[in-house]
């Protein structure tokens, strides 16, 4: 499924949406991924001999920027990847803002035109590939993972933000309610009854996606080591880790 359509439609009531539906939690379950990304940086950058400035990330899936700029609020340097236009071009108007005001001194992320499954680096250029909620929207994501795999340096590392479900049946049994039929309502009060589709789309997408185990067994097969999972706000969003071995 071609979900392009879909974001660029959307992209105008992104944040927004994104931020009433979590109650701004969104936010720190980010910095929780950027802070993640930035000791595996500082531990990559000491291995190797280098600053931390030289350790090269990638932001998949960027969408309007909100991760890219949690990592360069980090001091890493960023490139994000989107194939959103409609995103990008909101993303890159966020960081115009930003860093004309008052984010002169960190790094500036760059976006640009990206998809998962042919990404325009070469072999090992990259060392660290975040991906906050969009894994779940690529079509073939064994591929995806294969060409991550590719870019990635030895020893680099895969971060992926990913909504999960609460673990607890109490939380569980009024967040299903809340999830099903509370988001599409928002939804449609905040887009005046337009984009209601892709909201629907969205709370499909987060179902169908594998969680926790699952998802590090389906990271392993692609040949990445140490998965693990960590989960954020009582396993409503789940950070993922792994590594491309060193030998590779």
């Amino acid at each position: 499924m071609d979900t392009a359509p879909i974001f660029n439609d959307i992209s105008g009531n992104y944040d927004r949406f994104n931020h009433l539906f979590s109650m701004n939690i969104d936010k720190r379950w980010r910095k929780s991924c950027a802070r993640s990304a930035f000791r595996i940086a500082s531990d990559l950058a000491s291995s190797r001999g280098v600053d931390v400035s030289a350790i090269r990330v990638l932001d998949l899936a960027c969408g309007t920027g909100d991760l890219s700029i949690a990592l360069a609020k980090k001091g890493l340097k960023v490139i994000g990847a989107d194939i959103s236009e409609g995103m990008l071009e909101v993303g890159m108007k966020k960081i115009e803002a930003l860093w004309q005001k008052k984010m002169a001194e960190y790094p500036k992320p760059e976006l640009q035109m990206g998809d998962g499954a042919s990404l325009p680096f070469e072999d090992g250029s990259i060392d660290i590939v975040t991906i906050g909620y969009g894994i779940r929207n690529f079509d073939d994501r064994p591929s995806s993972l294969r060409e991550i795999m590719r870019v990635l340096s030895p020893g680099g590392a895969l971060l992926i933000l990913e909504f999960g479900q609460p673990r607890n049946a109490f939380v569980r049994f009024f967040y299903k309610p809340y999830f099903k039929y509370a988001i599409p309502g928002m939804a449609s009060a905040l887009t005046r009854g337009k984009d209601t589709a892709a909201y629907k789309y969205f709370i499909s997408s987060v179902e169908k996606f594998p969680k926790f185990e699952r998802f590090c067994k389906e990271l392993s097969a692609s040949g990445f080591q140490k998965a693990e999972y960590k989960s954020q706000t009582g396993g409503i969003s789940v950070l993922y880790k792994a590594f491309k071995p060193m030998g590779k």
